[in-house]
Formats: C-alpha cells, sequence, structure tokens
C-alpha cells in the first residue's frame, strides 16, 4: 500500500507513493516507483515580489555561501518550491547523479531511448522522485513554482511528459528535496549560509551544472553589494512638491 506524502508546509503536492526503494543514496538508486495523485491539489502561493530584497520566498533560488561547508549543500543552488511561515522545501539543481532515470524507472514507456540522469534534489526521503517541467501551458497534476516552471511528483504527468518527447529543457528529475522547520531557514539566512535571488528557468534547463553555483554565487554576490549601498534620496520642500503633484 501507498502512503501520504505531504511536500512542504502547506504547499502543494500530496501523491501516493507506492513501493519506492533506493539504497545506498541517489548514487546507487535502484527503485521501482509507482506516483498516483490524489484528487485535489492545492492551489499555487501568489507569485512573490522578485525584488524584495534577501527574502526567502517560493520562486527563489538559495545559493550556498563561500562559508558553508555542510557537505550536504556546499556550493549548491536550491531552488525554493515552498515557503511559508511553518518551514520551506526546496530542490537542489545543480547535482546530477550517475543514476540514469530510465534505470530507476524501467517501467515507464519511452524511457529506455532516453539519457536523462537522476539530479539529487536533497537529503529528505531520497526515495521519492520529484519532477521540474517547464512549460508553457498548466501540466496536469503539477503544481507552479514561478513562471513557466512547475513542481510535480506525479507518475501520470512524467508518462505524459516522456510520451511528448519533452527534453531535460523542459523536464528535470530528482531525488529527494530539501526541507527546513519553521524560521529555520530564515535563521540560516540571517547567519549569511545562503544568497537569495529570483530563480530563472534558464538556470534550471540549461546551464551547465557544473558552472551553475560559480555564475550565481557572482550574481548574487553583486545584487547584495548593490542592496547594501543603493539608499533613497529626496528633498523636504512642500512648495516644490505642491508644484509636482
Amino acid at each position: 500500500m501507498g502512503k501520504l506524502l505531504y511536500i512542504g508546509c502547506g504547499i502543494v503536492l500530496m501523491f501516493m507513493i507506492g513501493t519506492i526503494i533506493v539504497p545506498g543514496g541517489p548514487d546507487t538508486a535502484r527503485a521501482q516507483v509507482g506516483l498516483v495523485p490524489i484528487d485535489k491539489i492545492k492551489p499555487a502561493l501568489p507569485e512573490p515580489d522578485p525584488y524584495d530584497r534577501e527574502l526567502p520566498a517560493r520562486g527563489k533560488f538559495l545559493i550556498a555561501s563561500r562559508g558553508l561547508l555542510d557537505p550536504r549543500f556546499r556550493e549548491t543552488v536550491v531552488l525554493l518550491i515552498d515557503y511559508s511561515a511553518n518551514g520551506a522545501t526546496g530542490l537542489i539543481i545543480n547535482k546530477p547523479t550517475k543514476v540514469a532515470l530510465a534505470e530507476a524507472l524501467p517501467s515507464i514507456p519511452g524511457l529506455k531511448k532516453r539519457s536523462d540522469a537522476i539530479y539529487y534534489g536533497g537529503p529528505v526521503e531520497n526515495n521519492v522522485i520529484l519532477m521540474l517541467i517547464r512549460s508553457g501551458e498548466d501540466p496536469k497534476e503539477a503544481v507552479r513554482v514561478f513562471g513557466d516552471v512547475y513542481v510535480s511528483a506525479s507518475r501520470n504527468t512524467l508518462e505524459r511528459m516522456i510520451g511528448s518527447h519533452k527534453t531535460e529543457k523542459q523536464l528535470r528529475t530528482y531525488s529527494g528535496y530539501a526541507g527546513w522547520m519553521a524560521r529555520q531557514l530564515d535563521w540560516e539566512v540571517s547567519r549569511g549560509d545562503w544568497l537569495i535571488i529570483p530563480a530563472d528557468a534558464h538556470s534550471i534547463f540549461e546551464s551547465d551544472a557544473s558552472g551553475i553555483w560559480l555564475e550565481l554565487i557572482r550574481r548574487g554576490s553583486a545584487i547584495q553589494v548593490w542592496n547594501q549601498n543603493s539608499t533613497s534620496f529626496g528633498f523636504n520642500n512642500p512648495e516644490l512638491t505642491s508644484r509636482l503633484f
């Protein structure tokens, strides 16, 4: 029998997970996976403001700082797929494994002809498969993260994506996810463990995984310097104000 899986803390996905076995972590994954969606999926949260300075939100990248030495997250880029007062959930986007999706899911039609690798999504529940999908239309059994990027854990959705010949520029699969308890991520951000920037689909689906962290740490550092140095200015002259407005 399956079990209920709640991805995140108030988002998103509630799926029936069948027998999933990933002994020894993602690099040695061998799995028989059955994912069947429950009838209802909560709607996505409102789009976050991309100009909020250094605030975690769904649809933001967390970029591991140079000083973050935890081996599970060193030099990682995490896409937040859920963030609320109850905690946060994300997927590491720049750690491909040596396991082919076809090897892990041999029962999915059409996978044998593909070379897609499973990515290491995070240290929580490595036996769970999640997908990021890039689509101009709302995929069934998926939830929008930002722009044209969606997250899903539905086997039906994966089969549809494979059947419609979606490439790796449109589909990525992940083993496990990263999770934070309430306020844990906020504390890590305040400690300087993470830089935060708006996510972009190009980095997820098209950039070379080996270079993503370095590219984004530079971008994030530049944005951080700009935010720290930028100041507002104006004047205090009622007569001029009345003429302007």
